[in-house]
């Protein structure tokens, strides 16, 4: 079963894609499922139909140091104040805190917080993030024995399933984070290209300014 584990929605601030438009995109393609990772808050997982996919309670957190993945949230836990207390919140719950994108400049976590924090996974394959990256992504969960995921981080409906995770058969979210946390999980996708590097840059870098030189 595919599943496309980090998707955002118009409940983002970076996206104008609609909840209904995202699920008929994935289920044009063919994904099983799909965690909406919107900034802060996990209004789209609360509009979304859950009887046409499997659809993960999930929000992406941010932190000063960058964003960690929550999957399998009971509530939204919103900004916090540092990866260590996120993580805390996240578990509190009985969520999956992931390292989203580690070494991505603007929003990465980095690999110094993911080797100090307690972290139950780690996004290996990043459909916006170049091929290196996502390459000492995978080296990095190896290394610390993290299970991974892969999500395409789409902010528009296009973009939906350029990246994904891979697991056996499952018939809930709750089953699919049995296999994350199992590590039985492969990951695929596409990767960001030179030329969406630089726009991605240029985009990244005003947005930067326009928020005061602070994270999303």
């Amino acid at each position: 079963m595919k599943f496309d584990l980090h998707v955002h929605t118009e409940h983002s601030k970076d996206s104008e894609s609609s909840v209904d438009d995202v699920i008929e995109m994935a289920i044009k393609i063919g994904l099983d499922g799909l965690a909406f990772l919107d900034h802060n808050n996990m209004n789209a997982y609360h509009e979304a139909d859950p009887s046409e996919l499997i659809i993960v309670p999930a929000e992406e957190v941010s932190t000063p140091e960058g964003h960690v993945g929550a999957l399998g949230m009971e509530r939204s836990i919103g900004r916090q104040p540092d990866v260590r207390t996120a993580i805390m919140m996240i578990k509190d719950q009985g969520g999956l805190p992931v390292a989203l994108h580690p070494y991505r400049f603007w929003s990465g976590i980095g690999e110094k917080e993911v080797r100090a924090n307690d972290f139950a996974a780690l996004e290996g394959h990043n459909a916006r993030t170049c091929l290196k990256e996502n390459r000492k992504a995978q080296s990095l969960a190896k290394v610390l024995g993290l299970p991974i995921i892969g999500g395409s981080d789409a902010h528009t409906v296009e973009q939906v399933g350029s990246a994904y995770t891979v697991v056996k058969d499952v018939s809930s979210w709750r089953q699919l984070l049995d296999e994350i946390r199992s590590g039985r999980t492969t990951v695929g996708g596409t990767h960001r290209s030179r030329t969406d590097t630089a726009r991605y840059v240029k985009k990244a870098v005003s947005e930067w300014v326009g928020r005061g030189f602070k994270r999303m």
